[in-house]
């Protein structure tokens, strides 16, 4: 039986590395947001240390300067934090598209996909067919051959008893 070809296949091939290289993508932008999100919850210890440290410096009756500094702190890492958070929102639109693309070409593999099975299939039906026929064929040669060797000794035999 003749091997089976894919006509598709170079498609299928660069189909296959858009998906891997948009999953990749995807990747890094999850990193990236895990790194950022990593980032916020530094900020917010930060802060709740900043805030746990002012009210101990107030209970203890620090100087009014100490106190100003806390505040001055805990109001720069309220920024911080701030931005933080919002470095980690300007991400969520990108990943949001990067997956629409992720779908979008895990459809196409895998419409190639399927049309590559159903005709490896195809191929797969058509030579078994091929091969029964060839069977076939042989196997009535072969009764014919019989037959006729058959015949020719009904006639030898015939002949011999005349």
């Amino acid at each position: 039986m003749k091997r089976f070809q894919f006509r598709l296949e170079s498609v299928l091939r660069v189909r296959q590395f858009e998906f891997d290289r948009t999953r990749a993508q995807l990747a890094r932008l999850e990193e990236e947001r895990a790194r950022r999100e990593g980032r916020v919850r530094d900020e917010v210890d930060r802060l709740t240390r900043g805030r746990d440290l002012l009210e101990h410096a107030v209970r203890e009756g620090t100087d009014g300067e100490g106190i100003a500094l806390r505040h001055d702190a805990i109001t720069a890492g309220r920024y911080r934090l701030a931005h933080a958070e919002s470095a980690v929102e300007e991400l969520l639109e990108p990943i949001a598209e990067v997956r629409r693309r992720l779908h979008h070409a895990r459809s196409r593999v895998r419409s190639l996909e399927r049309l590559k099975e159903d005709a490896a299939e195809k191929h797969h039906r058509e030579g078994l067919a091929a091969e029964q026929a060839e069977l076939e064929e042989l196997a009535l040669a072969r009764i014919a051959l019989e037959q006729s060797t058959l015949g020719r000794a009904d006639r030898v035999a015939g002949e011999g008893e005349r």
